[in-house]
This record gives structure tokens, C-alpha cells and sequence, in this order.
């Protein structure tokens, strides 16, 4: 850490300074828990605060790679979309439950909820899912593949239901996969995808961020990066 620069004198919970820390060890390649460790003790952050850190930061380099890929919704028309389905509608969940989304740096909207492989149905759910059906009739992809992660909790009826419930809904082709990895099916997928994942997004050819839309679409709703938040002065 010896060639890292000057930090300022600490200012407990300064988070738009421990924004811009984070940042500058992100591309120095410094590892994220050695980085989020060092700056997180300095600034005395919260879990949350952390998390964001964690969740929005990414390298420069990084952050370019993933914008280019990014395509609005105009673009979508006549593509085949692939669907990483619990990482969209918990995104959308989380926004409905009042929780913190933010635009992350590489261009796409996060949560801080890290609840992925805990993920349980709400009442909020029905709602979730039917402002995603209605977004997908909107942007008309000429195809869908949507995967659902079969080791989270009732995905087997989530499926049949989501099965149902497109048919009715859209004109287009929809094809549903029960994956021990979602992951795994869609960096694979040769298309544009939906997600929010590093992972996906770095194998991706072109990116979708369909959760972000939907909460345009829906509610206005415009985040704002983590620059832009004060959580607490």
C-alpha cells in the first residue's frame, strides 16, 4: 500500500471521499477486500456503505468495456434477449420495497440487498413481475430465453407461472430454463442480455439493462452514482 497517494484526514462516514478512494485502489489493482477493508475502516462505513462500494466501483478499464456493450431499448426490437430472471426482478423488488438503487460505474443499475441466493417470493412479487411482462411487450425482442436459477427456493413454480403467464402475454417466442446456474447459460448465450451480473456481463456481446428501463417506464425513476449520495456528513 506504500504507493498508494495521500488520503485526506478521515471524516467519519465522508462516503463521497470513500467513493473516490475506493475508486483510485480499483485501478491500481488492488484485491476488493484488501481495497473495500482499507477504506471502509478509514471512513468508519456501514455494512451498506460497504456493499455499495462493492456492488457500484468498478476499474476504469472495466467501467468501458461494459458501457460499450450497453444498448437502449430501441435497439432491441428484432434481437434476441436472454434473461437473467431473479437478478432483474430483485433489482425491481428491492426498488418497490423502498430499498437504495443506485447507477453503478459500469453503467447499470444496482441494489445493495445481496440476496440473491437467500431470495424468497413477497407480496410484493406479483407486481414485479407483471411491470417486467408488460416492459417486455413494449420493447418487442424478436425472441426470449429467460434462466431461472433452479437452487433458489420455489423456482420450479416460479417457471410454470412465468410459463403461464407469457404465453397469454406476448406475441413473441419465449423459451424458460430451470439452470443450476443461470451464470453459467447466459455467458454463454449469443444475444443481447439482460443482467446485471459482472460475470454475465463481461462474456455478454450486448448488454440490456432491462431493470433500469422498467423502473423508468414505470415510476421515472433515474439513479444517480454513487458520487452523487451523501449518506451521512
Amino acid at each position: 500500500m506504500k504507493e498508494m497517494y495521500k488520503i485526506r484526514t478521515a471524516v467519519k462516514n465522508n462516503f463521497r471521499q470513500a467513493v473516490t478512494d475506493y475508486r483510485y485502489l480499483k485501478n491500481k489493482n488492488y484485491s476488493d477486500k484488501s481495497s473495500l477493508k482499507l477504506v471502509g475502516d478509514r471512513y468508519r462505513l456501514s455494512k451498506i456503505e460497504r456493499n455499495c462500494l462493492l456492488r457500484g466501483i468498478v476499474d476504469t478499464t472495466t467501467s468501458i468495456k461494459r458501457k460499450n456493450k450497453l444498448i437502449g431499448s430501441e435497439q432491441i426490437a428484432h434481437q434476441h434477449l436472454g434473461i437473467d430472471w431473479y437478478n432483474v426482478l430483485i433489482t425491481i423488488e428491492s426498488y418497490l420495497k423502498g430499498h437504495f438503487l443506485f447507477l453503478a460505474d459500469d453503467g447499470v443499475i444496482r441494489d445493495t440487498s445481496a440476496i440473491h441466493g437467500s431470495y424468497r417470493q413477497s407480496k410484493i412479487t406479483e407486481r414485479a413481475i407483471e411491470i417486467i411482462g408488460n416492459t417486455l411487450v413494449i420493447i418487442k425482442p424478436k425472441e426470449m430465453s429467460i434462466a431461472i436459477d433452479s437452487p433458489i427456493s420455489h423456482s420450479k413454480e416460479m417457471a410454470d407461472d412465468l410459463r403461464r403467464r407469457f404465453n397469454k402475454l406476448l406475441t413473441m417466442p419465449c423459451f424458460l430454463s430451470l439452470a443450476h446456474s443461470a451464470d453459467f447459460e447466459l455467458k454463454r448465450y449469443r444475444g443481447v442480455v439482460a443482467s446485471s451480473d459482472s460475470v454475465i456481463m463481461d462474456s455478454a456481446e450486448k448488454i440490456f439493462d432491462l431493470a433500469h428501463f422498467s423502473l423508468h417506464t414505470y415510476f421515472q425513476f433515474q439513479p444517480k452514482p454513487l458520487d452523487e449520495y451523501i449518506f451521512h456528513e
